[in-house]
């Protein structure tokens, strides 16, 4: 996400078995495997929580079956 706002590079965000609103809202599966990383990461977590939201937000692909 820095490279995108820095340097003005594509992102194109790829969501996996995961909703994009469950990372966005970090809630489900994905949640709790993101509150999993909280005590080791907690200098990062900030950062990810930003960066995860604003990827969220674009527009992207979700593959759920595929």
């Amino acid at each position: 996400m820095e490279c995108q706002k820095d340097l003005g590079h594509a992102v194109f965000p790829i969501f996996y078995h995961v909703d994009p609103s469950h990372v966005r809202k970090r809630e489900g599966s994905f949640g709790e495997a993101f509150a999993g990383y909280e005590e080791n990461w907690k200098d990062k977590i900030p950062r990810w929580r930003t960066a995860l939201t604003e990827a969220a937000n674009l527009s992207g692909w979700h593959l759920q079956d595929g």
